[in-house]
Formats: structure tokens, sequence, C-alpha cells
């Protein structure tokens, strides 16, 4: 049983610490895993690469949208679907800090928006907010063309169009948008996957009181109905499992920090008064097929994308010791580690970051096995085998003021190559500032 957690103030999604309440953190209350002490990569081997590109290295082409209104907005989740749709969610918030006055026209909302492949909206729907957090979607690739929501729902109930729901909960979607079912899948939800089939599976906890935070991971079927749940009793209280992918075959890769021991199986990971990092994958009937444990090292998990091959990426951020496949990098920083389909140590790399790297990096592989990790403003590329490709910025658009910055939040592959990027863009300066969402489709060059 974990002691007693004071839940703290955040939101996972890259925006400053100093404006973590200018955004759509406002209002939200959850625990976080503590972000490491320092700010930037540590010193490290050959395999970490973490300057960050020049001013002319920048991913362009493709296409681009802004989202949002005059309140402070923030895509928080991107996913490619069937035929490379792009789907995304914006939450908006009214200014609350001290240094804005409030505008006309604010609204607190909650708007998910699809797009086909080369940016034609498709639709877009709005639903009125309370307190939400942790809004994540993910898209089937399968004929029937489904796209899911997950977040937290406290203090006050969603609708999105099927009455309220509360805690942590997902929501199936249909390919015009129209919720379909919806379910409690914890107290909390972190992260969320779908397969071809319209299926899905739900990264969670589960409370009871403020002393039992158990992680909890649920596969559902098309129809809603449970395949399997598994929650996972006696964690410490910094462990933090929040990143969950599907690979081609239908395991689930479940990964974040583990603080003590977590049994699974028959099998005990970790040990008592130890953190670390751990990755878990299990069959279709929830079985354990094999788990990974890096201990030593404190931070977090953000982000976790399977290869076509079974084989995972797993993107987070670190201060200790961190080995793997026999690289270290150091003291601190971003990470990418690569782990084959059973669990092989397949390489260890430090990607590069922008200048707003509060809340880690993440990571989407593409058909042919690579993958592009993109934290802050920079993405960071790499070959199916593992070698560092190059880093690029995605620059501001449309910048009124000539002062903007921008961190993204998500990153998906799309099939016809290139990723999609969601974020946030602030535009201007002091006291007048203006923050949109924005989905942006980038083919670095």
């Amino acid at each position: 049983m974990r002691s007693k957690r004071t839940r703290a103030r955040g939101w996972r999604a890259w925006v400053p610490l100093a404006a973590l309440c200018l955004g759509v953190a406002c209002g939200t209350e959850h625990g976080t895993p503590e972000s490491p002490d320092a700010g930037g990569p540590g010193g490290g081997s050959a395999a970490s690469n973490p300057e960050r590109p020049s001013a002319g290295e920048t991913a362009s082409g493709g296409w681009g949208h802004g989202l949002g209104g005059p309140e402070d907005d923030t895509a928080t989740g991107v996913a490619v679907g069937r035929d490379g749709d792009v789907v995304t969610v914006v939450s908006g918030t009214p200014r609350q800090d001290e240094d804005r006055a409030p505008v006309p026209g604010e609204r607190l909302v909650v708007s998910l928006a699809r797009y086909a492949a080369d940016g034609t909206r498709r639709w877009l729907r709005e639903f009125p907010r309370e307190r939400l957090a942790e809004l994540r979607v993910a898209a089937s690739p399968g004929a029937d063309g489904s796209m899911f929501l997950s977040g937290n729902a406290f203090l006050y109930p969603a609708d999105f169009g099927l009455g309220a729901t509360n805690d942590g909960f997902v929501v199936r979607f249909d390919a015009e948008g129209k919720a379909r079912w919806q379910r409690r899948v914890g107290q909390k939800a972190w992260s969320v996957a779908a397969d071809g089939t319209g299926g899905v599976v739900v990264a969670a906890e589960e409370w009871e009181g403020e002393e039992v935070q158990d992680p909890v991971l649920t596969r559902l079927d098309a129809d809603g109905s449970v395949r399997w749940t598994r929650r996972f009793p006696g964690t410490g209280e910094e462990t933090a499992l929040r990143a969950v992918t599907l690979t081609p075959s239908g395991r689930t890769v479940w990964a974040g920090q583990l603080s003590d021991t977590l049994e699974v199986d028959g099998r005990t990971f970790g040990a008592k008064g130890r953190r670390g990092f751990v990755v878990l994958a299990f069959d279709d009937a929830g079985k354990l097929v094999w788990g990974k444990e890096l201990p030593g090292a404190k931070g977090r998990v953000t982000s976790v994308s399977s290869g076509p091959d079974g084989a995972v990426s797993v993107v987070g951020d670190f201060t200790g010791l961190l080995v793997w496949d026999g690289a270290s990098l150091g003291s601190s920083g971003p990470f990418l580690l690569r782990v084959g389909a059973e669990g092989e140590e397949l390489g260890l790399r430090q990607p590069a970051c922008g200048e707003v790297m509060a809340l880690g990096p993440s990571v989407a592989v593409d058909d042919e096995g690579g993958a592009t990790v993109v934290c802050g403003d920079v993405l960071s590329r790499y070959t199916p085998d593992g070698t560092w490709r190059d880093d690029r910025t995605v620059p501001p658009v449309g910048c009124a003021s000539g002062t903007c910055s921008l961190a993204a939040t998500g990153i998906a592959a799309e099939p016809q190559g290139g990723v999609v990027v969601a974020g946030w863009q602030r535009d201007g300066t002091g006291d007048t500032w203006n923050q949109d969402g924005f989905v942006r489709r980038v083919v670095p060059q």
C-alpha cells in the first residue's frame, strides 16, 4: 500500500513551468511525477546528440491549422487513423494569470477535430468543459475509422453526447464524430492506443482515498466490452506507468517509472526503496510476455510507440544512472531507448530538445521502423537501426507580433511519410500574448 500522497497541480503538456497556469493547466489537480532537476542533457556516451539545431535547419512542407479562440488553447493529443486521417483534441481555458486581462469571447471548451490526409477538415465537435485533464486521442487504422478520447473528469462530470462521465474515462467516436460509447477506466486515465479492429487499450490508475493509487491497464473491444483488465497493487507512491502502445501483433506495451516493487504474473520488478523505469509487454489475453527493468534512474516515461516489427521506442527524461544496451547517457536529460519485439536491448540515444522542454519528449515510429522524437520545437530523426539522422526545428507559423514560441505536445507518423505534430504556439510578449493550439504535418528535408 502506498503512503499518503499530496496531490500536486500540473498538466502533462510541454509548456514552460512558469506558464503552467496560463494554458490548459489551470484548475487541474493530479499527482504528477517530478521532472528531472537539471534542465539540460548530461554528458554521456557517443549515443547522445543533445545539440539544438541551428535556426536554418527547419522542418517544413505539409500543411497546418491554428486551433482555438481568444482564450489560451493547447492541442493536447494527436493521432493518425484510417487513410491517413488526423485527429486531435484541443483544450481552451480563459486567461487566468495575473498579468493579462480577460478578453471577450473566452470559453472553457474542448474541441475534437478530424482532418483528411491532405489537411482538409472533415469535422469539428465542441464540448463545454469544467475540470478536465490529460486529454488524449487515438485513432483506429481499420475500416470503421473510429477514434477515442481519454482523460480525467474530476469535481464536475463531462458530457460528450452520451450523458455524464466521471473520473478517468474513454469515449469511442465513429468516423463522423458521433460518440458511440464511454467507459470509466479508473480514477485517472493517462494514455490511450487503438487497434485496427476498433478496440482500444487505456493506461490508468485506480484510487482508494489518498493512500492507494494502483496502476491499471484495460483492454476494450470495439463494442466497449472489457476484454481484460489488470490492476497492480502495492507499488510505491512515485510509480507512474502512464505510456501505452499496441504492436501490430496485438501486444500491449506499457512503460513508466517504477518505485519499490511490481508483481506481474509471478515476476517481481524493482526493489524496496529503489526507483527506475520498467517496460512490460502483454499478450492479447493480458498475460505478461516479457518485462525489462532499468534501475537507478529518476524521471518519467512520456511516450512509447511501436514499429512494424513489434519493436518499441520509449522516450522520457531522467536524472541519475540510465544504462541500456551497454550505453549510458550520463546524469540527466531526455532519452530514447529501443526495445525489440521480444524484449531485446536495441539501443539508447539522447535526442535534442528546444528551449521549452519542461515535461519531456514524444515519439512516433513510421512504417519502416524509423523513429522521430519531438521535444519542445525540435524534431530528432533516427533510422530503423537507431542511427541518428538529423535534428530540425518546427518554426512558428503566422506570427503576427514577430515574437513567437511553440512547443509540441504529441506526434504521430503519417503512412505517406512525414509526421503530424500538435501543441501550442504563443504569439507576443509582456501582458498581451495569445496562445493557440496547432496541428501540423511536417516533412523534414
